[in-house]
């Protein structure tokens, strides 16, 4: 009966030192789990700019090519049997918008480096007049997982590429791979000013008047 309650003692005692180490452990848990999600959401909040995210490498063999990619760029925006939906005079405003460009520099919103799911490729476009485009949205996004995405900054003139600088990884890869980064560099452009200036490019948006009027003619 002695030894019964010597042992019933014992293990009660076992038990109570138990608990502070589980009690520990599950708050390390919680700790570490907390931390990895905070990562997961705002770790880029602390992540330094790297050396890609700024293109200061001139590249001159890009200005050619990037000319080529203008040049495709206003004739989709020309009225033809392809592009039935812009208006006679979108080719020539898409000439005189481009020549009002000063540069055009992409960037990562989070950084190159960055592994965020949102981390899109975003323009600023500077015009001649001093104003500035901020922020342009691309749709494209920017993934550390498949290694720093290419950045450009495009210096213009009379609606043509003078100079352009890169992060420096176009080298990469082949001169070709490039093209589509190119085509969203001056497509985006572009798209940045039909969203502004509609009329420049399409017929004008029908408003309720239009409405009213195609209502009293239905027969």
């Amino acid at each position: 009966m002695i030894i019964y309650k010597l042992v019933k003692q014992k293990l009660k005692t076992i038990k109570i030192m138990k608990k502070p180490a589980i009690t520990f452990t599950s708050a390390l848990l919680i700790i570490i789990f907390a931390a990895g999600i905070f990562y997961i959401f705002f770790g880029d909040l602390f992540t330094r700019p790297s050396k890609f995210d700024i293109p200061d490498q001139q590249n001159d063999k890009i200005v050619n090519m990037f000319n080529k990619q203008i040049e495709q760029e206003i004739e989709n925006h020309t009225q033809s049997v392809m592009h039935p939906g812009y208006i006679p005079e979108a080719r020539q405003n898409t000439i005189d918008y481009l020549k009002s460009i000063q540069s055009i520099e992409s960037y990562a919103r989070d950084g190159v480096k960055s592994a965020q799911p949102r981390n899109y490729l975003e323009l600023n476009i500077i015009f001649n007049d001093g104003t500035v485009a901020k922020k342009v949205y691309t749709g494209y996004t920017c993934s550390a997982y498949l290694g720093p995405c290419l950045l450009m900054k495009v210096e213009m003139k009379d609606g043509k590429a003078v100079k352009v600088f890169t992060n420096g990884q176009e080298k990469k890869g082949s001169p070709d791979w490039i093209v589509p980064d190119l085509n969203i560099l001056i497509n985006k452009a572009i798209a940045y000013d039909i969203q502004r200036n509609n009329d420049n490019y399409f017929e004008p948006r029908k408003n309720q008047k239009d409405f009213d009027k195609e209502w009293e003619n239905q027969k």
